[in-house]
């Protein structure tokens, strides 16, 4: 089976080219990420940039959509240099890797409020899942 990414919107916005493109990209060169693709709801919004997507996943297939809609079981606020800086960041276990450097960086991020992950608590699985199908390593 191959995975792939859908558009609701005829013209997505820069921030649900950039996570879909992302995620499209990592499944063609990690299909072994495909086992990543449980249901689950997600919406990404970059404040400084006013946008927002949902992310709805199911096996095989992710959906990207303008805009956050209803009412998704975690929802990350960031801006959009934090957004791309998560997709660099080395992980371990799924979570920014706090004995490096830049995953630090954005531990901090997250201690400072700077990025906003709500859900993370209750949905750390649908997190993890998140940040290992948006890493470029």
């Amino acid at each position: 089976m191959t995975a792939r990414v859908e558009y609701v919107d005829e013209e997505p916005n820069g921030i649900a080219r950039l996570i879909g493109g992302l995620i499209e990209s990592n499944l063609q060169d990690h299909p072994e990420r495909e086992r990543l693709l449980r249901p689950a709801a997600v919406g990404i919004v970059a404040d400084d940039a006013g946008v927002g997507i949902t992310l709805r996943i199911t096996p095989g297939r992710v959906v990207v959509a303008n805009g956050v809609v209803g009412t998704p079981a975690v929802l990350v606020r960031t801006d959009s240099i934090t957004l791309t800086e998560l997709a660099s960041t080395p992980l371990r276990f799924g979570f920014p890797d706090a004995m490096r450097a830049d995953g630090r960086a954005i531990t901090r991020k997250l201690a400072n409020g700077k990025l906003r992950v709500k859900g993370l608590s209750s949905h750390p699985g649908i997190v993890s899942r998140l940040n290992r199908l948006l890493s470029v390593r």
